[in-house]
């Protein structure tokens, strides 16, 4: 009688144990989860809407392939301002960041992303180019994060 073949070599040598098993199905909820609520939240960004961006006047960098936490690849920080933002019965201080890149490749504002909003006091904001060498760089778009309360 001839004995079975051996399994592959990289099969376990042992059957997994239970534990294992609910370890690795519990870490596949867990990448599944997180990878849905980044999509939702990069959904979300990309709203001028938002009361966070009561002082923005610029294009969306989630538009752009960025995010409020980063910007778009190919682009870097420059300059910043703020405004205070009223929401749930206070005001906020809100920091916008520029994310800057060459002039003579600026990406067009992809349709419903350019935010031109009123702050708090009813005023636009101004129009600077915050980037450093503004002559040969622009901002491409413009980040919004809440720091405190003003």
């Amino acid at each position: 009688m001839a004995l079975p073949p051996a399994p592959p070599a990289h099969w376990p040598k042992r059957p997994r144990s239970r534990r294992a098993w609910l370890k690795g199905l519990v870490a596949a909820l867990l990448t599944t989860w997180t990878l849905l609520r980044d999509e939702q939240d990069l959904a979300a960004q990309a709203s001028c809407s938002q009361w966070h961006r009561c002082g923005m006047c610029g294009c969306l960098c989630s538009c752009l392939g960025g995010s409020d936490s980063a910007c778009p690849s190919g682009t870097q920080e420059g300059g910043a301002w703020w405004a205070c933002c009223f929401s749930s019965g206070r005001l906020w201080l809100v920091r916008y960041l520029d994310c800057c890149g060459p002039r003579d490749r600026r990406p067009a504002c992809p349709s419903g992303c350019s935010c031109n909003q009123n702050n708090s006091y009813g005023q636009y904001p101004s129009n600077q180019n915050w980037c450093p060498n503004p002559s040969t760089r622009a901002a491409y778009c413009t980040r919004a994060q809440v720091w405190s309360q003003c």
